[in-house]
């Protein structure tokens, strides 16, 4: 019996694999069957958004969203995942295997986004990472958009000096990458500071001055619509407009 059972496995596996191939070979080249696919590679706020019923809580057709956990800032390892679909690296898991039968999409729009735990820190090299993930989308012609940091309450930040200030200085410089590069910015500081101190307002906060409420989440999701209206996300003709300057 153990020897028909560890035949069996392998042979399963042969079996899942070659439906998957089957399957991927009828998807579009975008991995799936029609309407813009926007992933936001982030941590526990983009966890918390539930990005994948947004679409629906908007009242949208013709475009869907997720969010990619990432638990650090260096989204290089989520960065390259998502470029690999509708592939998916091996993990011998639930989740892998029902990718198998459900590949993932592929993203048209990606969506950069840090939180407020990576601040302070090496600010030079955060900015080289975030050149080169944007350089790694825009090979693969998939749109990117920069995401500023949701700040934190003034009391979270007496608790860390030097945290708001990082944080705020960061901003600052996604702004002026993505105006320098055209890139659509989706300014998550903007929408729920207190003020031009830029601290996170507390109507947004839970108890810990950094996690969002859920009047914060419908803020963003309304946020989110207008610039969904406001951008063209349709993948563009032309290879020069994923061109990134340094």
């Amino acid at each position: 019996m153990r020897l028909i059972f560890w035949l069996a496995v392998p042979v399963s596996l042969a079996v899942l694999l070659a439906v998957s191939l089957l399957r991927r070979q009828h998807l579009d080249p975008r991995g799936s069957a029609s309407g813009i696919h926007l992933v936001l590679v982030g941590a526990s706020i983009g966890q918390a958004w539930h990005l994948s019923a947004w679409p629906s809580r908007a009242g949208l057709s013709g475009i869907s969203a997720e969010s990619v956990p990432a638990w650090q800032f260096d989204k290089s390892a989520a960065v390259s995942e998502v470029l690999m679909r509708p592939a998916t690296p091996f993990h011998l898991t639930r989740t892998w295997l029902r990718s198998l039968y459900h590949p993932p999409r592929k993203a048209d729009v990606v969506v950069l986004k840090e939180c407020s735990s990576y601040f302070p820190g090496d600010l030079a090299a955060y900015r080289q990472q975030v050149r080169s993930w944007v350089r790694q989308l825009s090979e693969h012609r998939v749109k990117v958009v920069l995401a500023t940091v949701v700040p934190v309450t003034r009391d979270r930040a007496r608790e860390a000096p030097g945290k708001l200030e990082s944080l705020l200085e960061f901003n600052r410089w996604v702004r002026e990458y993505a105006a320098s590069n055209a890139f659509p910015l989706l300014d998550l500081e903007a929408a729920l500071r207190s003020g031009d101190d830029g601290f996170l307002a507390d109507e947004f906060a839970t108890e810990d001055g950094s996690h969002l409420n859920p009047a914060a989440y419908a803020v963003l999701d309304r946020i989110l619509l207008k610039f969904v209206r406001g951008h063209d996300l349709a993948p563009a003709a032309s290879p020069a407009a994923y061109t990134a300057r340094p």
